[in-house]
């Protein structure tokens, strides 16, 4: 979905700044007209503010912040590790936060800036065999809500993305090690375009902050989780249950 973002962005005239790890990834990023890759390591903020600054002295503003970065560790609560429970932290809710801290200050001095945060469904969702993924997404969920209320009335929009299984590598790493395989059976997956259409077509609204739910199992949930939250957990035991036979 990054990528995505990426290459839409660059074709409708935009000058992007891709940030990823160093690799082959980021170097095919060179080939596309308005696109600048960086590497830059997320979870560091020295690294994060760097680029920032860069970016800035360079380019004169940053308009966008899209931040798609993120890892998955499946596994019982008590089976992941400490050091891996840190590391999905450091990239996913950390790395969010290193970011808002760094643009933050200059889209409020320029009184206007789009914040594109990507969450998940496992945000509002508790699932079982998803322990550490699940708790840096309900963080980031608390974490825009909050923001969006300290920002507001500074000219700075919000989005806070919450989709559900995207067909991405990163759902593909999830299912290898076989631990999921019950969930396999029943998930259904998004196309990455699906959830960039609706980023998309959210950010043409006016609207300071909103989540961003790409399909209707992702609105249903959302609901289910506000108003009947028991009978969500009952249904995700359930499932989980059946999943795993």
């Amino acid at each position: 979905m990054g990528r995505l973002s990426v290459e839409r962005q660059a074709t409708a005239g935009w000058t992007v700044i891709a940030v990823d790890l160093p690799g082959e990834r980021l170097d095919q990023l060179a080939q596309t007209p308005g696109v600048f890759p960086s590497p830059c390591d997320v979870s560091d903020p020295e690294q994060v503010g760097a680029l920032t600054a860069a970016v800035i002295e360079r380019f004169g503003s940053v308009d966008r912040l899209v931040n798609a970065a993120g890892i998955a560790i499946p596994g019982a609560i008590v089976d992941v590790s400490a050091a891996d429970f840190e590391r999905i932290t450091n990239v996913n809710y950390l790395g969010t936060v290193h970011w808002v801290r760094a643009v933050v200050p200059h889209m409020r001095a320029q009184r206007s800036g789009d914040l594109v945060l990507y969450a998940s469904f496992a945000g509002f969702l508790p699932t079982p065999g998803m322990g550490a993924y699940v708790a840096t997404k309900f963080a980031l969920v608390g974490f825009t809500e909050t923001l969006a209320m300290e920002l507001y009335g500074t000219g700075i929009r919000i989005r806070v993305v919450c989709p559900s299984a995207v067909a991405t590598p990163m759902l593909d790493g999830i299912f290898a090690n076989g631990l999921l395989d019950g969930m396999r059976k029943l998930s259904r997956t998004t196309a990455p375009e699906t959830v960039v259409d609706a980023v998309d077509a959210s950010l043409r609204r006016r609207r300071q902050s909103a989540f961003v739910f790409p399909d209707l199992t992702t609105k249903v949930l959302w609901r289910v989780r506000r108003f009947a939250p028991g009978l969500l957990a009952y249904a995700t035991r359930r499932i989980s249950e059946y999943a795993q036979k």
